[in-house]
């Protein structure tokens, strides 16, 4: 495999922030990233206030629309685990100590994933299974009359 690229960027570095030549693509995806994360994040609240006044007042469209919200939640996860990880495969940057290994060692670099992508995908897994949970708690507050007063 050819890189056509020979070298390592290191994004944070002192004269790469202070240079104009940074690639906009980058920042483009990071905004998304972070984009999508906060749009998760705002569902997830929002679907714990309408999930909680949906079960205290009996409300089954507040129900449902929490397992919408649910489902939303997990769509802006899968797009933020899928911009992370386009990111991850095409660029080629390096940190601080590799500052000094020469470009033809730097096509054999391999990058890992840590524990945080697990984490996303168990959130996504997560988010998908309390969507159809909060969506078989409407069905079942539709069809079973019982009062709890």
């Amino acid at each position: 495999m050819d890189f056509p690229l020979r070298g390592c960027l290191n994004y944070l570095s002192r004269h790469f922030i202070d240079s104009e030549s940074k690639n906009d693509w980058v920042q483009r995806m990071q905004n998304l990233s972070i984009s999508c994360s906060l749009v998760c994040c705002i569902l997830l609240g929002a679907s714990a206030v309408v999930g909680s006044f949906g079960i205290i007042q009996r409300q089954i469209s507040a129900v449902l629309i929490t397992g919408v919200m649910y489902i939303l939640a997990a769509t802006f996860g899968l797009f933020c685990l899928s911009i992370m990880h386009f990111k991850r495969k095409t660029k080629k940057d390096c940190g601080v100590l590799d500052s000094h290994v020469t470009p033809e060692y730097s096509s054999a670099r391999i990058f890992q994933t840590g524990w945080s992508l697990e984490l996303g995908w168990g959130g996504v897994v997560t988010c998908l299974m309390a969507a159809l949970l909060w969506l078989l708690l409407a069905r079942i507050m539709r069809y079973n009359p019982i009062s709890l007063s």
